[in-house]
């Protein structure tokens, strides 16, 4: 059965989900399904989303919550005659429900860390909370987000759980990065970061953790790729420890695959995520790992496959780095283990998975 589905989500920036939704979209539409997609601003994903195949439809944006933005929904449900909605982040969530009760067509919405919309005070998260019980249903991209709505929607809201996926066999055809495009030497020891500079990715322990592994390192170097609201100040902090040289940050970069496949560890200290998608991206590059100790990461990775780490623990994280580096052999042998385990989130799985959601909830009318 051919199913029309729109998606809505508020940009195409570098975020896991942007990417997710591209993926999705993708084998979607290889499927024979009628894909369209919603957004207001594009960004580094926006090229991926067109090659998907999907119809894109661009809607007005003025201010972050337009109300202008519920309607021009409601107006593509009717013109393109879709039979089922999904919204994908916060923003879109809010206008796809309110469109959803305009016209009818049944929504569900996708919850991509571990929510707080249950508990925020916030007007969106007010807003969302009202809306819910509109919805057919949230797809969570793990088990943690997915059990807090299971006690908190009591019991009347279907969860389901999709993972995110990777597409291991493009991944596995990208070549190394050259290290001395960014500056770096090419046989130096390489701690790499890749993520939002915000407050649940813990970017303050790191940078103290590195501080302590390149003094006491003098060969090693970090490089932490992203953007976001607390990159300026830890730059300073940076520059304020004399270590600008040797931890760089460029920012944003289109090219991670290439710096993970280059890296001699990967390091992801979060307090919480949903499914990271940037974790499963270092499984798929055989980079080593040194992961946070929380659930999200604890769903899919093994004891054989990374090095933990506490996540209110200098000590813990220091040590889990300077350990992957003075034992290298035993790094690239737990790096084999993730990428042999990593295969099983393909996006073919995804589209499976999906494709069975959707035709639960055009079943239940």
């Amino acid at each position: 059965m051919l199913i029309r589905v729109l998606h809505c989500i508020p940009s195409l920036l570098g975020g896991g989900a942007e990417r997710q939704l591209c993926y999705l979209a993708a084998g979607l539409t290889r499927r024979g399904h009628d894909v369209h997609v919603a957004f207001q601003h594009d960004g580094p994903n926006f090229p991926l989303l067109q090659e998907s195949g999907a119809t894109l439809h661009r809607i007005p944006a003025r201010r972050a919550f337009d109300p202008r933005a519920a309607l021009a929904i409601a107006e593509l449900l009717r013109g393109e005659r879709i039979q089922l909605l999904q919204t994908w982040l916060r923003r879109m969530d809010v206008w796809g429900g309110v469109a959803s009760k305009l016209t009818g067509v049944p929504w569900i919405f996708s919850e991509r860390s571990q929510s707080i919309t249950l508990h925020e005070r916030t007007a969106s998260a007010r807003a969302l909370r009202a809306l819910v019980p509109l919805a057919r249903g949230v797809v969570a991209n793990s088990e943690t987000a997915a059990d807090i709505w299971r006690r908190g929607g009591g019991g009347r809201l279907p969860v389901h759980v999709v993972p995110n996926a990777i597409p291991v066999d493009r991944i596995e055809g990208v070549a190394p990065a050259d290290r001395r495009e960014l500056g770096l030497p090419e046989d130096a020891p390489l701690v790499l970061y890749a993520g939002r500079f915000t407050p649940g990715k813990n970017v303050p322990l790191l940078g103290e953790a590195l501080v302590s592994v390149l003094r006491a390192r003098p060969d090693a170097y970090a490089l932490m790729l992203g953007e976001g609201p607390e990159l300026a100040g830890f730059r300073a902090w940076v520059r304020a420890q004399g270590l600008a040289r040797r931890i760089v940050l460029p920012g944003y970069r289109d090219d991670l695959f290439r710096w993970m496949k280059t890296a001699t560890v990967f390091v992801s200290p979060s307090r919480s995520e949903g499914r990271p998608n940037v974790v499963m991206e270092a499984m798929a590059c055989g980079c080593p790992m040194v992961l946070s100790d929380i659930a999200p990461h604890r769903e899919f990775v093994t004891d054989a496959e990374a090095v933990w780490c506490r996540t209110d623990d200098l000590a813990s994280l220091r040590d889990g780095i300077a350990r992957t580096l003075d034992d290298p052999e035993a790094a690239r042998a737990r790096a084999a283990r993730a990428l042999t385990s990593i295969r099983r989130f393909s996006i073919d799985a995804m589209v499976d998975s999906y494709d069975a959601v959707y035709r639960e909830v055009l079943a239940r009318g």
